[in-house]
């Protein structure tokens, strides 16, 4: 009897120290914020078609995969089962780009963002069956849509995101939508994007941008009580809750690169419970998940993303393009808003990704020159009409100011004191005055001077519609006019504007586009739109396309052209992405 007694003693021991290692398996993750570990995870490949596959949703079974492919040249909805291959395209023949699916919460409807009424009038939020069949518009605004838990309403921003370095707009404000009534809310007038309302809609997550930090945060459904998720250097964003409420998902680069992390969150408070903790995923670039309803399922897209200078001729009385595009620079990750020098030798451009610098090189690809090598975010470098200075916007005072450089890399020189956010300068044909834009506000003009109390900054009027701000981008060869884009209050782009320092009105010549810049009869001009070069005609307003790249797309940071308008000068964005599907096991 004694030597059973001893034996379940032994037993009885030996379950508690299994019990206690068990539990210290599972603790130890969360007391130090390391991985997931490997032995539960699983990855599977699920799309392997050239150009790329993005913005995944899964049905809330995990079985259906919805996501958004440019294969055609037009952006369009496909959907296929996620264990299988054969592909149907649920907007095919729309003549519109359709991106940003969402699977409904019970899995027969899909919400999208679409163009459609586009170019001559606004997209927006649509609803179709999960088949593609009985398309209904909902807003005539809005992007990446995403459904309230019991499927009543859509939550959506007004500004879109694709990637975090896409961020253009000063404030994105957060808008839902009832799918039965077609009536919309402003839930949230502070900066939002890439909502994701928690499973029981107690809270949304979001991530916003503050003072150039890309930070997650999450707020009460009723767009109340705002509690930061993450406070810090690293670049976090789209966040999306696991069904169980306790957890939420997002990417970050707080491990090097682009990858999945989570964090343990109090549903009801938006409490953080704990330090992020890496899922690590073999993705080179890791982005736009989404999480099935049983909460087993992540799919996420792997994206290969390189930017690289390129060059094409252009025909100025047969106002398209000619021939084909030639790379300048290879091998950039991300190489954006070229500018060409006055003679017509030398680019600068801007450098994405952990360290944003300004860099120059010749036309032909050669004697490339760094020009600025530190942490701060340096950004939109212009080179002056007399080719002495390159103009750009930097933190590297605190807040975004205007800084000159000579080509050369030397005499680094503060020019505006604001002590706002500013962005954006533009040189005038004299060299001697620049317009730069605050962000949330219509520009100023002030003189090029380094001394504060020489620049004696004058604000440009606002546009006609209330609430509406300009964003000036390139000032005419003749000095007259100054050619933007437009905003709206809620962060919507409403087209292309021109301002007449003669008559201190602006003329809208467009609904659609941003980034224009003239061609040298102060006339005409090209603007960006969807990934094309478009020309449009100030006096007659008429519009048209000259430059697509398809499947992929001319960056919407900015362009140049030659002083002959012979050359268009562009970064071209190349993304490979493809879905993966994790499983947790």
């Amino acid at each position: 009897m004694h030597l059973a007694i001893r034996w379940r003693s032994i037993a009885l021991a030996a379950l508690a120290v299994a019990v206690l290692f068990a539990g210290f398996r599972f603790l130890l993750p969360r007391l130090r914020g390391s991985s997931v570990s490997y032995d539960r995870l699983s990855f599977t490949q699920v799309t392997d078609a050239p150009g790329q596959e993005v913005f995944p949703s899964l049905s809330p079974d995990g079985r259906a995969l919805a996501y958004a492919s440019r294969a055609t040249g037009w952006w369009d909805i496909y959907v296929q089962r996620s264990a299988g291959r054969v592909v149907a395209n649920l907007t095919q023949g729309s003549w519109a780009d359709n991106t940003q699916p969402c699977f409904s919460p019970d899995g027969r409807r899909i919400a999208f963002r679409s163009e459609r009424g586009a170019p001559s009038g606004p997209g927006g939020i649509f609803m179709m069956s999960a088949t593609g069949e009985s398309v209904r518009r909902l807003t005539s605004f809005g992007f990446n849509p995403v459904w309230s838990p019991d499927g009543q309403q859509i939550l959506f921003a007004t500004e879109s995101i694709t990637r975090p370095e896409d961020r253009f707009t000063p404030v994105s404000r957060l808008w839902a939508v009832n799918v039965q009534t077609g009536a919309t809310r402003l839930v949230s007038q502070g900066d939002a994007v890439q909502p994701h309302w928690s499973p029981h809609g107690h809270r949304i997550a979001y991530w916003a941008s503050k003072e150039g930090q890309r930070d997650i945060w999450t707020m009460a459904a009723d767009g109340s009580d705002p509690v930061p998720v993450t406070q810090n250097a690293y670049i976090d964003w789209n966040p999306v809750w696991a069904p169980s409420g306790d957890t939420l998902y997002f990417v970050s680069n707080r491990g090097g690169s682009m990858n999945l992390w989570r964090v343990s969150i109090d549903e009801r408070s938006g409490k953080v419970l704990g330090e992020p903790a890496a899922v690590t995923t073999p993705s080179s670039d890791c982005s736009l998940i989404c999480v099935s309803g049983g909460g087993r399922h992540i799919v996420y897209a792997d994206q290969v993303f390189t930017s690289n200078l390129q060059q094409v001729s252009f025909d100025p009385v047969a106002q398209k393009a000619v021939g084909r595009p030639s790379p300048i620079t290879q091998g950039f990750k991300q190489a954006t808003r070229p500018d060409l020098s006055p003679d017509g030798r030398w680019l600068a451009f801007g450098s994405w990704g952990r360290q944003e610098d300004i860099f120059v090189v010749r036309t032909d690809g050669s004697g490339l020159r760094q020009l600025t090598d530190d942490f701060h975010r340096d950004r939109g470098p212009r080179w002056s009409p007399d080719g002495q200075r390159i103009a750009f916007f930097s933190n590297r005072s605190g807040n975004f100011e205007v800084w000159t450089v000579r080509p050369d890399g030397n005499d680094l020189e503060r020019v505006t004191h604001t002590g706002a956010h500013v962005a954006w300068p533009v040189w005038a044909p004299d060299s001697r005055r620049l317009i730069y834009t605050i962000f949330g506000r219509n520009p100023y003009l002030a003189a090029a001077s380094q001394q504060p109390a020489l620049q004696d900054a004058q604000p440009l009027p606002p546009p006609g519609e209330p609430g509406e701000s300009f964003n000036a981008w390139s000032w005419s060869p003749d000095g007259r006019k100054l050619a933007g884009f437009l905003q709206e209050r809620d962060g919507n782009l409403s087209g292309i504007a021109v301002y007449s320092f003669a008559s201190n009105s602006y003329a809208r010549l467009t609904s659609f586009g941003l980034d224009p810049i003239w061609l040298s009869d102060s006339r005409r001009l090209l603007f960006n739109h969807s990934g094309r070069i478009w020309l449009a005609d100030a006096e007659t307003k008429r519009t048209q396309e000259v430059l697509s790249i398809a499947p992929y797309e001319i960056g919407r940071r900015g362009f140049a052209v030659s002083r002959d308008d012979r050359k268009i000068y562009f970064s071209l964005a190349t993304t490979e992405a493809d879905l993966w599907l994790l499983r947790l096991n």
